[in-house]
């Protein structure tokens, strides 16, 4: 009751700044509303316009109150909410609670997120790499290929028709923006029938991620004339569907004017991709983060300035801004110059940069992208890649993957990678070169600080930059962790305690083999983690 006092003590403006910090919402919102004062439901009331519950995570602390939030504050806020993020398992109980309370919808909703919810238990914190083993090795057939974050496919799971359900209900009848989490991708299995959209009829903006890109182009089909922007993740391009050019044609979205395509699984039918940007012409901003090639087919030449002034530009005569990052891949790449590259872009008054590797495993690549560079992930990247350049160009990354086989990556590298990338979350290295300056390194007592390096990725690295990063780098944030099983065991014997602090918070653990035999030693050293079992490994 004192501080309930000392509350209502201070000013409307102090007492909405405290309720801004209080984390989940739903906790604020239950303390707030039905406590007999006035004032400050008044002031919870008029936060209430927009809703987050995406706390809810498995042994949430707070979990218990979500009864109390159907049962006593719903009821009484349903009409305020504009803004509903929720948990893709919060699903049945929101259309439950519609359907029973508000005729089967809240009548002033206009924007709704669904988030994935794959997060630790207790915790709340996202998972990224997930826990299936066969994907990795899917990757390693497939020379400059990526695979990273890997993305949680709706329809395996009972929550994938819940989602293509509530499209279809009346929940979203005054839906005019809606998101779907970016790596919950919608949908593999899902027919033409469970994929439409009747309720959407108000619909103007919408974030969303298919596996394939005909399911994109049946959205488009369904809903392209009301669309004002249009963001889409897409798992992968194929020309299985020989349907899919002509239902392009027949894509009309006259009011459409942005537009954001990303595919950062190689894929190598790109002229689908680009025949759907050609049919949009009333796009003014356009956004393309791509990955081209995957094979010896296509394509036949690195992606430059020509093209996308032959393919792209005269296509869209209203573009005001084009954001792109292309990354094209080629076997047996015929050598060209990155000058030879730049004076491609010489028409363009655009600001731009891009990056050539020709790499041993007979693989070359180009990198364009416009400045400044938007995107968060960069993907195979070199020592001759300028990632640590002194203008900070890449400071927003937060997925990286490292890649050499001509030079190893030395201690200079990771100490500038730092400094340049502030925010990176994700790291994987795939080098099996040793590393020359290790000498030096050894005399050098302070760590590297990896601040928000939540997911370390070490498959196929020498053991050099295992010893590197956990002995000589300081990761506060590490939650996740692929590596090579040798390479593992063989830390864990070396016992070093600056490896075991980087260690002690990492909650799942993946092996490249099987590693069920040591679980002991691994237990001891990693006391917080989930050992991910391989298929068919079984308790010994």
């Amino acid at each position: 009751m004192k501080d309930a006092l000392q509350l209502l003590d201070l000013p409307d403006e102090l007492i909405l700044m405290i309720m801004k910090k209080v984390n989940p919402q739903v906790l604020f919102l239950c303390s707030m509303i039905d406590i007999g004062n006035h004032r400050l439901e008044q002031l919870a009331f008029d936060r209430c316009h927009s809703v987050d519950l995406s706390f809810d995570f498995y042994q949430a602390p707070h979990q218990s109150l979500m009864k109390q939030f159907y049962s006593h504050l719903m009821p009484r806020i349903s009409h305020n909410i504009r803004s509903l993020t929720i948990l893709l398992k919060h699903i049945s109980s929101i259309r439950t609670f519609v359907e029973d309370n508000c005729d089967g919808a809240l009548p002033n909703l206009t924007h709704l997120k669904i988030l994935l919810g794959a997060n630790r238990a207790k915790t709340g914190i996202p998972y990224t790499i997930g826990c299936s083993q066969m994907f990795w090795f899917e990757k390693r057939c497939k020379p400059l290929f990526s695979f990273v974050p890997q993305y949680f496919v709706l329809p395996d799971y009972s929550y994938g028709k819940e989602v293509a359900t509530l499209c279809r209900s009346s929940l979203l009848r005054s839906v005019q923006s809606f998101e779907l989490d970016d790596n919950c991708v919608l949908a593999k299995t899902l027919g033409d029938d469970e994929l439409r959209f009747h309720q959407l009829t108000r619909l103007t903006h919408i974030r969303i991620s298919f596996w394939n890109f005909d399911e994109c182009i049946h959205l488009l089909n369904q809903l392209g004339s009301q669309l004002h922007s249009f963001i889409v993740t897409i798992g992968q391009v194929s020309d299985y569907n020989p349907y899919v050019p002509t239902k392009i044609l027949l894509i009309s979205c006259p009011h459409l004017k942005q537009m954001s395509i990303t595919i950062y699984h190689n894929f190598n039918n790109y002229e689908r991709c680009l025949s759907l940007v050609q049919c949009l012409s009333n796009i003014e901003y356009l956004t393309l983060l791509l990955a081209i090639g995957r094979g010896n087919t296509q394509p036949s030449y690195f992606i430059d300035g020509f093209f996308l002034e032959r393919n792209i530009l005269p296509y869209m005569p209203h573009l005001r801004q084009f954001h792109y990052h292309i990354r094209s891949i080629l076997k047996n790449a015929s050598r060209i110059t990155i000058d030879k590259i730049r004076q491609s872009f010489v028409k363009h008054e655009q600001p731009f940069d891009c990056a050539v590797d020709y790499f041993k495993n007979n693989y070359g690549q180009c990198q364009i992208y416009s400045l400044p560079f938007i995107g968060t992930r960069l993907d195979f990247i070199s020592n001759r890649f300028p990632l640590l350049d002194i203008n900070n160009t890449f400071s927003n990354v937060t997925t990286l993957l490292l890649f050499d086989d001509i030079k190893p990556f030395e201690r200079i590298f990771f100490e500038r990678l730092a400094r340049a990338l502030p925010r990176l979350k994700t790291l994987e290295i795939i080098n099996q070169l040793e590393q020359q300056e290790k000498t030096a390194a050894a005399s050098i007592n302070s760590n590297i600080d990896f601040t928000h390096l939540a997911v370390l990725i070490l498959y196929d690295i020498h053991i050099n930059y295992a010893e590197q990063i956990f002995y000589q780098s300081h990761l506060p944030a590490l939650i996740e962790l692929a590596i090579d099983k040798d390479i593992l065991l063989t830390i864990i014997d070396q016992n070093q305690q600056q490896a075991k602090d980087n260690c002690s918070r990492v909650n799942r653990l993946l092996t490249s083999k099987p590693s069920y035999e040591s679980r002991h030693a691994i237990r001891n050293f990693f006391p917080l983690a989930i050992y991910v079992k391989h298929f068919g490994e079984s308790k010994q």
